[in-house]
This record gives structure tokens, sequence and C-alpha cells, in this order.
């Protein structure tokens, strides 16, 4: 009986670390395919980011987490100008960033599990390497949640730096230097936006 115990949640472990990690190299690969195809316009190519970005990403769940104690103070007309200008802007620039690659290579080397006690989604950790010349790869970690079909990533470190964690220290400078409440961040992305 204590060896079927201890093989059921192992089991449950191994097949979700799977599953998340064919999502994050099934993500990696159309976004290295179809984001460094120089057929298509800088429209075209933010378009398919901000669809890759959506299906792949808690896009709401990262941008409360970014905007952190304003967002819990702000009224809901800023926070759904918030989101969507969030968006638009995460979505600008990496779509940018990825013009400028091609032939990439991207590479899973290990799954971690790292669901918290108790927690009733599961959690992967996925570590990569992503060739952006063959001798010098940028390593990738995802953290991926997932309850039954449906998987997100909620971070993403490079070189071991939360991006999640980065952008929110970026926000919250930018805060403080100027109105302390959400409208002052909604002012900057606009900017960010339309520059």
């Amino acid at each position: 009986a204590l060896a079927v115990a201890t093989a059921a949640p192992a089991s449950r472990a191994d097949s979700h670390l799977d599953a998340s990690t064919k999502f994050i190299s099934d993500l990696a690969n159309e976004a290295i395919e179809t984001l460094t195809d120089k057929s298509n316009t800088s429209e075209e190519r933010r378009d398919k980011f901000r669809k890759l970005f959506r299906d792949g990403f808690a896009v709401n769940g990262i941008a409360r987490f970014v905007a952190g104690r304003y967002w819990r103070k702000a009224p809901d007309a800023e926070r759904t100008e918030y989101l969507a200008l969030f968006e638009d802007v995460i979505v600008n620039t990496w779509a940018d960033r990825f013009s400028q690659y091609s032939g990439q290579k991207f590479e899973v080397k290990s799954a971690v599990d790292a669901t918290p006690a108790k927690s009733k989604e599961n959690v992967a950790l996925i570590e990569s390497l992503f060739f952006t010349i063959p001798t010098s790869p940028v390593r990738i970690e995802w953290r991926v949640a997932s309850k039954g079909d449906l998987f997100k990533i909620v971070d993403v470190k490079l070189e071991g730096i939360s991006m999640a964690t980065t952008q929110r220290d970026e926000f919250n400078s930018v805060v403080s230097k100027s109105g302390r409440d959400l409208a002052s961040l909604i002012d900057e992305l606009r900017r960010r936006r339309d520059s």
C-alpha cells in the first residue's frame, strides 16, 4: 500500500512536468518560427506575438503583480486601461526584439516540480537555453502554472533575474516619482506605447 501511495503522486508530478515541458517547447518554437519570419511586417509580427502572449501567459495576473499595491487602490476604469496598456507595451517591446533574431535554437534542459503544499494548481519550473549565437546561450527559467488542460506562464527568469519582479520594481520607481497612483503609471505606459 505504501508503494502505491508514493508512486501515485510521483506519477502525477511526472505527468504535469511532461505536459508543462511540451507546452513551453511548443510555445517557444512557434515564437521563433513565426516572429523571426522576415516577410512579416511589424504590425503582423506584433499581432502574432499578442496571440502567443495571450495564449501562453497569465497576462492579467502578471499585470496585477507588477502594479503591486497601486492596483488595489485604483478604480475599475483605471484598472481596465492599465491592463490594455500593459499588454500593448509588452507586445510592442518583445515582438520588436524577436525581429532581430534569425535561425535561433531553443532547448529544454530540465523540469522541476515546484507545486506548493495544498495548492489547487500544479507549478513547474522549466529550465531552458535559447541560443542567440551558438556558443553563448541565454539561460531561461519558465514558471508554469497548470490546472487540468490549462497552462499559463506566470514568470520568466532570464539568467536568474525575474522579469515580473524587475518590471514591478521599474514601475514602482516610475510611480513613486510622479503621482503615487495607477494613473501616473498609465500616463507612462501611454507614452511608451505611442513612442
